[in-house]
């Protein structure tokens, strides 16, 4: 349980783990910014500069979270190097969030739009729950629950399979190639943002060691 471990009160640490839920929180906005594109609004530039204004500072706080961590291990000699390996890890995931956030914004500029597709309704319910596991998994890391962590986690782990289901039957559509494509990519990028979410919540319920568990395939996870 690194989270739990090793919070002792540290000023260098508070304000880290207070970087890492803005980041969360922001790849959020990232992420409802570029949906509201994909479902009826279309490209813009003013939603073009948003996006890439709002990723930058999430790029600007990995930097100055790494940072950070480097600092206080260098100076301050009770801080504990698993700490920092954990925050390392984390904070990847969280900038990742981020980035594949911007990619539905991509599908837009490639000419989908979800806005009036048979499938709305499934796709925005698939939308909406992403968003809602981005705020719940900030609001639970800053909250440090670790039984909301497992909760959170088992039940995004029921997601991935659900997305990998509505790749395949994508990549085995009958309609369009456009329609197959932006579906199977569409439900790709919100595989990877709940594993990178679910990797992000393991820094509260699982040794160093087995952090990044939910970038691997289950099979592959022993």
């Amino acid at each position: 349980m690194v989270f739990q471990f090793f919070k002792g009160g540290d000023s260098a640490v508070d304000e880290v783990e207070a970087t890492l839920v803005q980041m969360l929180l922001d790849g959020r906005d990232v992420y409802d910014t570029a949906m509201e594109a994909l479902f009826g609004g279309g490209k813009s530039k003013e939603t073009k500069k948003e996006l890439k204004s709002t990723d930058r500072g999430i790029n600007t706080a990995q930097r100055d979270v790494r940072r950070e961590l480097m600092v206080s291990a260098s100076v301050h000699d009770t801080v504990d190097l698993p700490l920092v390996l954990a925050y390392m890890s984390t904070v990847k995931d969280v900038e990742r969030v981020g980035d594949y956030s911007k990619n539905f914004y991509d599908l837009v500029k490639y000419g989908a739009d979800f806005e009036n597709a048979p499938d709305h309704d499934e796709l925005a319910d698939y939308r909406d729950r992403v968003s809602t596991l981005l705020g719940d998994a900030a609001a639970t890391f800053a909250a440090s629950d670790a039984d909301r962590a497992r909760s959170l986690i088992t039940k995004a782990d029921g997601f991935l399979d659900e997305y990998d289901a509505l790749v395949k039957a994508a990549y085995q559509s009958t309609g369009t190639p456009a329609d197959a494509v932006s579906r199977a990519l569409y439900y790709r990028f919100l595989k990877r943002i709940t594993a990178h979410v679910m990797n992000f919540l393991t820094s509260m319920v699982m040794p160093i060691d087995q952090l990044d568990y939910y970038d691997e395939a289950k099979d592959d996870r022993n």
